[in-house]
């Protein structure tokens, strides 16, 4: 009896190291998932890119694309999403709802972008990935998002890249600019308001400004000194104001570029690419 049992045990001590030499010679491997469907809405979509060798410490970035809130897609951010998994960090890049006239505004992008990291968090088993502690990334209106989302979710975000994106909207100046060069429209829209100018501005600008929401996150914003289409004023304002409250931050300005960040110039582009990646693993680890 005794011997039957001791090799039974050696046995099991076999199989032990055979599962554990499958394991070891079966490793993660690099997954690219397109169109994954989030939501209910055709525009619900987003690409998933998972590199090889994740698990839940890899980083994990959620991207979303420009475009004025209202046109545009995931495809626009390739280029930005391409060097993120060149190095190995695991992102999904998102479309979301357009903001319109009628039912879309800022609560019901916001309301996507939940869905997307819902979702994410929901298959972190099966793709192997974090639960939590995202880093939110886009460029221009994206960047709005990712920054409003950030500072308004109960989620827990643990750091922010933002390219070019608007941050106070409650800032007149900005507003008549827009006025000015056509791009009120796609404000009010975003808002769900209209904005006349010499009249009191409605709260809802206040409420989708990222200066006024603004949380505990280390933030690297990057931005044209010569951009015509949003300021560089707007991130000299958010860096101000995160200098106040002692928030963990850093302003890279590019000199003389404008809202595309002169990104066609390959030492710009490996500059500002470089330096997000460096901030998505310093603080988004």
């Amino acid at each position: 009896m005794k011997k039957r049992a001791c090799h039974l045990f050696i046995l099991l001590i076999v199989l032990s190291g055979c599962s554990t030499a499958r394991k070891a010679s079966n490793p993660v491997t690099e997954q690219k998932l397109k169109d994954v469907v989030y939501g209910e809405h055709p525009r619900n979509i987003m690409d998933v890119y998972l590199p090889a060798g994740r698990n839940e410490k890899t980083p994990f970035v959620v991207l979303i694309h420009g475009g004025a809130w209202v046109k545009a897609g995931k495809e626009d951010a390739q280029q930005y999403a391409d060097s993120l998994f060149s190095n190995r960090i695991a992102f999904v890049s998102i479309n979301y709802r357009y903001a319109n006239s009628e039912e879309v505004h800022y609560p019901e992008m916001l309301e996507d972008i939940d869905k997307a990291l819902n979702y994410c968090i929901a298959h972190a088993s099966q793709w192997n990935t974090r639960k939590n502690n995202f880093t939110m990334t886009g460029g221009s209106s994206g960047a709005h998002m990712a920054m409003l989302y950030s500072y308004t979710t109960n989620k827990k975000i643990k750091a922010i890249v933002d390219f070019c994106g608007p941050s106070n909207l409650t800032d007149s100046t900005i507003l008549n600019y827009s006025a000015k060069v056509g791009l009120i429209g796609v404000i009010q829209m975003m808002t769900g308001k209209r904005y006349l100018k010499g009249q009191l501005i409605d709260p809802a600008y206040a409420l989708s400004s990222p200066i006024t929401q603004v949380k505990d996150i280390p933030i690297l914003m990057v931005h044209g000194t010569a951009d015509p289409v949003v300021d560089f004023s707007q991130s000299r304002q958010l860096s101000d104001q995160l200098e106040a409250k002692n928030i963990t931050h850093k302003l890279l300005p590019i000199p003389g570029a404008g809202h595309d960040l002169n990104l066609k110039d390959a030492a710009t582009r490996a500059l500002v690419y470089g330096e997000a990646i460096k901030w998505i693993y310093k603080y988004g680890k």
